[in-house]
């Protein structure tokens, strides 16, 4: 069985954020409470008091000039199913 962390030629490494997304936290430029925001989203809530944080700018993604990334998206959709 393949691992999510192997790739094949139509797929890449960069796949991987996108199906299993990881947590960061930021702190709130409101109150200085954390802020979840996960890898695959550009906007997160603060804990404390629901103020919204937004990715100073968009992350450069892999699905923006891949020759793949169409085949990317048909999984990504699939596994939000």
């Amino acid at each position: 069985m393949k691992k999510l962390s192997q790739f094949t030629p139509q797929t890449c490494p960069g796949i991987n954020k996108f199906i299993r997304p990881t947590m960061t936290y930021v702190k709130c430029h409101v109150c200085g409470g954390d802020v979840e925001i996960w890898s695959d989203e550009d906007v997160g809530v603060c804990l404390n008091c629901g103020a919204e944080w937004h990715r100073p700018e968009k992350e450069a993604s892999c699905l923006d000039y891949c020759e793949y990334a169409d085949k990317c998206r048909e999984i990504i959709r699939s596994k939000q199913r």
